[in-house]
């Protein structure tokens, strides 16, 4: 039996895919995002330290971006979600804040009917009994809380949080954690440094890497760079399985794209996958990407994927196609495209840079070529 709509997926994390999911929602509910769960910076770092749990923040982000913001009801969580307390209160008020969420008297609460205002209200009760005073709640992301207690009240699962959120605000597609294993990212810089933490290496939170990354890996902690084996969730592998079409999305290289890919097994799934695979190389800067030209990034990911088995895991099971835009596209180092023709996988040519898109790549504009390449290949009749 034919599907109604082509099972795409993505791996990715962050907030550069956002704008690409929210056009195919329209489209493609059956889209798929596989998120990196390895964050250790900002509201997702306090999380973590308290509860001893995966990130959730680009999951929350993701979610997000596909719901249905059409009833005025999913708006409404969708804004609460999104709401981050103040970086200026004190904690007491910072709590009180919490209290007030969690006995539903907010006015962030307002609008919401009796059965989503009791949901809501008893995560954030469950949050404060469990965080007690060991977590502080400057700047805090209320849609993370959210996450975290679900993560606690399903027995330290995060697949079940994702699937209430999702329901809750309507989410036209698919979010899944790459992992459900506890790591962080370590990379080691062509002078030699070595960085555990992703905080340390994207250029948000930090000075851009004095020095190219020159690999990465997931370790147990910020203070433990030693490798450890980290597996993927069944779910994700579920979905590689199921796909009609495998996107490694434009988005911070390492800690959003490669990252995602990472826990084992992912890279043996794709590689039984006989769909296509596609790579979107970013447009502007991203500090992660330093020294790195298309060719080396395709290189990168390539060793990533065939991690699991790389005697069997052959390139032309990883990656087929390569997206670029080589008239308008705005790419961070100087590129010889005639190279990329040398690569063992074809290279689609098109115009993804619109007049306003500043640059960038334009959701507007490539999503049709995704959904062209996955009903045009990539279905397969499985009756």
């Amino acid at each position: 039996m034919n599907k109604e709509h082509p099972a795409i997926v993505f791996f990715s994390g962050g907030t550069a895919l956002n704008g690409l999911a929210a056009e195919l929602a329209k489209v493609n509910p059956a889209c798929a995002y596989i998120i990196t769960t390895f964050d250790s910076g900002g509201s997702s770092a306090a999380l973590r330290e308290v509860f001893d749990m995966p990130a959730v923040g680009d999951v929350r982000n993701r979610l997000l971006a596909l719901a249905d913001t059409v009833s005025p009801e999913k708006a409404n969580i969708v804004e609460m979600l999104n709401t981050r307390l103040p970086s200026y209160a004190d904690r007491t008020a910072l709590y009180g804040q919490l209290s007030h969420l969690a006995n539903g008297s907010h006015t962030l609460m307002d609008g919401f009917s009796e059965v989503v205002r009791k949901i809501l209200s008893e995560r954030f009760a469950l949050f404060i009994e469990l965080a007690g005073d060991s977590f502080d709640p400057v700047n805090a992301s209320l849609g993370n809380i959210v996450l975290a207690a679900g993560f606690m009240a399903h027995q330290r699962v995060l697949a079940p949080p994702i699937a209430q959120l999702s329901r809750l605000i309507g989410a036209r597609g698919i979010v899944r954690a790459s992992t459900v294993d506890n790591g962080h990212l370590a990379v080691r810089l062509v002078n030699g440094e070595i960085l555990a933490g992703q905080h340390l290496f994207t250029g948000k939170e930090r000075d851009p890497v004095a020095s190219p990354i020159d690999g990465m890996w997931i370790c147990s902690g910020v203070d433990d760079p030693w490798p450890r084996p980290v597996h993927a969730s069944s779910l994700a592998i579920n979905l590689v399985n199921d796909a009609d079409l495998i996107v490694y999305p434009m988005g911070s290289f390492y800690s959003s794209t490669l990252a995602a890919v990472s826990p084992q097994g992912l890279g043996q799934a794709v590689s039984n996958n006989s769909c296509p695979k596609v790579f979107i190389p970013n447009m502007g800067f991203d500090p992660e990407l330093i020294g790195h030209d298309i060719n080396l990034q395709v290189e990168r990911l390539l060793e990533i994927l065939r991690m699991d088995n790389a005697a069997y895991i052959s390139s032309d099971k990883a990656l087929n196609y390569i997206i670029i835009d080589s008239e308008s596209g705005n790419y961070q180092e100087e590129q010889d495209f005639t190279a990329l023709e040398k690569l063992p996988l074809k290279v689609i040519d098109r115009r993804l840079v619109s007049d306003e898109s500043g640059g960038l790549i334009d959701p507007r504009l490539l999503s049709p070529i995704l959904m062209e390449l996955a009903v045009g290949m990539g279905i397969r009749d499985t009756s």
